[in-house]
């Protein structure tokens, strides 16, 4: 079935709408308007067969009720020929003009009769009035309301039709502007004629949405080609290091060594492949995948004993401050990722007993309204202000970083998502004394639940 557009329905259904009313408004206007001529009528000769019945009650002579029928006859005001007779207890005593009685009992159509009886029932007078002209200008009436309804609909219909195509020319517009959009043309944007009104306010959602999706697909972009450069880096070291041992014969030592190396590449490449699997799939959830109360404060105390025999942390400290009973509502095992994460942060970049604190890592918590902040400060030489804005971004490797620095560079970026997908944030800044500080806001839970395990660490 074809499918008709918005503007062919709305028309519909006015005209639809408007039909009915039209047709109640003719009948009303016949009504009203064209029986007042004939009520009028009725009114008239009702009062002059009144006015008879009085005078012939009055024992008035025959002559004076002739000459009156006379003269009524010969006023035209309610019609061209009128007809009146006078009956007295059955017997005709008067009629104008003559043969009026079988006139009126001929009863034509166009013929406006009314009789009126004396009080005491002995007396009939009958008018009759040639209505032709009223119902003549009745007809008229109903043909112009036959001929010009159908004509006001027309009329109201195209109104409408232009109307409604003015008022959804701007979807038109949007239609072949976002038929426009690819993926190479996401920077088009539909015009707005007016902001204020319903249209405008749905083309500038549109317009937002267009600018969404075209940060979105350039971070996704910047996103494959990161992850590409990240993973042709390892391969041709690897491939490198095989042909190279490859090149010649080798001793087993020589060739152990080569296998040993090629592992451990590897092991970094499957390390980034779960990492950006992990990323994925928080991205592509958007909430976690499960839901529960998790003891924050024991979490982060198992982290720290965890962590205290690190050789990574070197005569640095890693010390936990937490406040009593915070539980946060969320996933354990994406929860403990998150603080991981922040901890080899930390201890990558910072713990190493050489910043100006000279105090290691300090992980605290404590409750903050309805939210629970959870803060990892190290004491290393912080981040540069340029690159705070950036350092969560995938694959972000601050410029004091040397070259051959280990890690993914998606640490911080996973840290993030899992603080969104659990309705927070994460935010940087730089200590005064030196160092770096990351805090998360995790929306606090209503009650009591699960305690963490070494188990869930990932």
């Amino acid at each position: 079935m074809m499918r008709r557009s918005i503007r062919t329905r709305l028309t519909v259904w006015a005209l639809a709408l408007l039909l009915p009313l039209c047709a109640a408004a003719g009948w009303l206007l016949v009504q009203v308007f064209g029986n007042r001529l004939l009520h009028d009528i009725d009114v008239g000769t009702q009062e002059e067969a009144e006015t008879v019945a009085e005078l012939l009650g009055a024992s008035t002579g025959p002559d004076a009720v002739t000459n009156l029928l006379a003269q009524i006859v010969r006023e035209t005001d309610w019609g061209p020929r009128k007809y009146v007779t006078v009956v007295r207890a059955g017997q005709l005593i008067a009629e104008a003009p003559a043969g009026a009685r079988m006139v009126l009992q001929s009863a034509k159509p166009s013929l406006r009769i009314v009789r009126y009886r004396s009080p005491d029932k002995q007396v009939t007078v009958s008018i009759g009035v040639s209505a032709g002209a009223a119902l003549h200008a009745q007809q008229r009436l109903r043909s112009l309301l036959a001929f010009g309804m159908p004509l006001v609909l027309l009329l109201a219909g195209t109104s409408l039709w232009v109307v409604i195509g003015r008022a959804l020319r701007p979807l038109e517009t949007a239609s072949r502007q976002l038929e426009q959009v690819a993926a190479e043309t996401l920077s088009v944007r539909i015009p707005v004629e007016n902001p204020d009104d319903e249209v405008g306010r749905m083309v500038s959602v549109l317009n937002h949405m267009l600018d969404r999706l075209e940060r979105a697909v350039a971070e996704l972009r910047h996103f494959t080609s990161d992850a590409a450069h990240e993973l042709r880096t390892p391969l041709t070291v690897l491939r490198t290091g095989l042909e190279v041992a490859l090149s010649r014969d080798r001793t087993a030592a020589e060739y152990r060594t080569a296998l040993t190396e090629a592992l451990e590449g590897t092991d970094r490449m499957c390390h980034l492949a779960a990492d950006l699997l992990t990323l994925a799939r928080l991205e592509a959830a958007g909430t976690p995948r499960t839901s529960a109360a998790v003891d924050v404060t024991a979490m982060l105390y198992e982290l720290g004993d965890a962590w205290a025999d690190v050789p990574g942390l070197g005569s640095a400290r890693l010390q936990v401050a937490a406040s009593p009973n915070l539980y946060a509502q969320g996933d354990s095992g994406d929860l403990y990722r998150l603080f991981t994460n922040l901890i080899e942060n930390a201890v990558r970049h910072g713990g190493n007993g050489s910043g100006h604190g000279g105090g290691g890592i300090l992980l605290s918590a404590r409750r903050n309204q309805g939210t629970i902040e959870v803060a990892v400060a190290d004491d290393g030489p912080g981040i540069a202000p340029d690159d705070l804005p950036r350092a969560v971004d995938r694959f972000f490797r601050g410029r004091g970083q040397p070259a051959g620095a280990t890690g993914s560079g998606l640490g911080l970026s996973i840290a993030q998502q899992i603080a969104r997908t659990h309705g927070g944030q994460l935010t940087l800044a730089n200590r005064e004394g030196g160092g770096c500080v990351v805090t998360v806001s995790l929306p606090a839970a209503t009650e009591t639940g699960f305690r963490p395990s070494r188990d869930f660490a990932i």
